[in-house]
Formats: C-alpha cells, sequence, structure tokens
C-alpha cells in the first residue's frame, strides 16, 4: 500500500538522471556559486521531461508531503513522511530544504533506520521540465558528468546534510531535516520538480522562491 498526500507525484527520475544528466567539476565545465567551492559546482544539462499531475504549494512552512510503507528490502514495518519545505534560489544557488520521519509502530521505540537500511539515496535531484534541464548538488570532489569512480566521490562531497547513507539514520517517531545546495536553474521557472531523496516519490510544480524578490 503507498499513500499519498498535499498532491504530489512519484518522480520515476532513475532513468532520466543518468550520472552524465549534471555535471560538477572544475575548469570550463564549472559553474561558480559565487562562494569557495565555485569551481567545484553543478551545471544543468539536458533532461527528459517528467510528467505533471501534481503541485506543490507553501501551506504553514511545508509545500506539500507524500506518505509511503518502507520499502520492502529493509525489512522494518511502518511509513516514511517526505516533506518538502522550501526551494529557495539566491544569486546562483537553490537550495532545498525538505525533512523526513519514519513511524514503526510495530518496531522497538528506540529503532532507527539508516537510509541503506532502507535501499535510498541522498543525492537530491530538480528537474525543470519545462527548458529540460536536470540539476544534482555542488560537490567538491569529482563530476556527475564523469566515469562512475568520479561520481562517486562527488556524492561523498556534496554540499548537503546527508552524504553518508549508512551512517544517517532517522529514529522511529523522529523527524530528520535535510537540505542540499544546488546550481541555480537557468531561465528562472517558476516552478520545478523535486526528488529530495533517491527512491521515495518526489513532487511536481514545486514553487520556486527567488529570494531577491522577483519570483
Amino acid at each position: 500500500m503507498r499513500r499519498t498526500s498535499g498532491r504530489v507525484v512519484a518522480l520515476l527520475v532513475t532513468g532520466v538522471l543518468a550520472l552524465g544528466g549534471c555535471t560538477a567539476g572544475s575548469g570550463d565545465d564549472a559553474v561558480d556559486d559565487g562562494s569557495a567551492v565555485g569551481e567545484a559546482a553543478a551545471a544543468g544539462e539536458p533532461a527528459a521531461p517528467v510528467e505533471a499531475t501534481g503541485s506543490a504549494r507553501t501551506v504553514t512552512g511545508s509545500m506539500a508531503e507524500t506518505t509511503a510503507d518502507v520499502p520492502g528490502d529493509a525489512g522494518m514495518p511502518g511509513t516514511l513522511t517526505l516533506i518538502l519545505r522550501a526551494v529557495e534560489v539566491s544569486e546562483q544557488t537553490m537550495t532545498v530544504r525538505w525533512a523526513m520521519r519514519w513511524d514503526g509502530d510495530d518496531a522497538e521505540p528506540d529503532a532507527a533506520l539508516s537510509y541503506y537500511d532502507m535501499g535510498l539515496g541522498t543525492a537530491v535531484s530538480v528537474i525543470d521540465p519545462t527548458n529540460l534541464k536536470a540539476y544534482r548538488p555542488f560537490c567538491t570532489d569529482g563530476t556527475w558528468k564523469g566515469e562512475a569512480v568520479e561520481a562517486v566521490r562527488c556524492k561523498a562531497s556534496m554540499l548537503a546534510s546527508a552524504r553518508d547513507e549508512v551512517g544517517s539514520r532517522f529514529p522511529n517517531h523522529g523527524t530528520v531535516e535535510g537540505w542540499a545546495s544546488l546550481p541555480a536553474p537557468e531561465g528562472r521557472p517558476a516552478t520545478v520538480d523535486v526528488m529530495p531523496i533517491e527512491g521515495l516519490p518526489g513532487f511536481t510544480q514545486a514553487e520556486v522562491t527567488y529570494l531577491d524578490g522577483d519570483s
């Protein structure tokens, strides 16, 4: 059984966002984010469009949420609730904020699950379906667009609150906040599609807040 709320839709982007779909490197391929990691920025590259069948709008600090069963391979009961907090752009940087809660009523009160336990990934994906661009987090080493080893290094050095899929854990009935820093989308789109966690339903038509006031 799988439940959703907040008018959301799963983004099936495993095939859409191949490691060559976005880049985080140095030299001519880099995008300067105005910080010390300017040469390690990720840039948007063409991506297949995502069908938009839902929307996300700001309501009391949360844009939307989706609730799904814990993936079967975890061997643990309960549900995962993913909350999209905000998509904010300031100058050349886009910040995605979210939260996730595991509720395992039949699990031990002090139990905890990691991303690895649930078969989930920590790399955020943002898609601009209008301009056919995909974005992934800035990283300080490696590149999303290179060989597999380069992508692994990039993921390990992402500018994000969660990188370690084994050590990052969710306590039973506890909400864990997350964030990631990505390149600002080209063309200043009003909405984007967001997949905060690899392997869970994402959100379409999430409104982008431009902190310079031009939304």
